[in-house]
């Protein structure tokens, strides 16, 4: 189990790759939040809501990691 995860999370250089753990928490987290929604609070959960809070949070992890890589930070 372990190595398939270390393989997931792995670039092509073999050192860890931030932007897929980044959408493998999300993936997990939009799951989550889901079943709690529906199950747990009776509510409907709006996918496309959190879609876009997700994917400005991935695009602002992506111009930092851009800029960190530019910048040599």
């Amino acid at each position: 189990m372990k190595t398939w995860l270390s393989s997931l999370l792995a670039g092509p250089d073999q050192r860890a790759d931030e932007m897929a753990l980044i959408a493998i928490c999300g993936g997990l987290s939009f799951i989550g939040l889901e079943i709690f929604a529906v199950v747990v609070r009776h509510q409907l959960f709006d996918p496309v809501a959190f879609g876009e809070g997700f994917g400005g949070a991935i695009s602002a992890v992506a111009l930092g990691m851009g800029l960190k890589a530019k910048c040599g930070g």
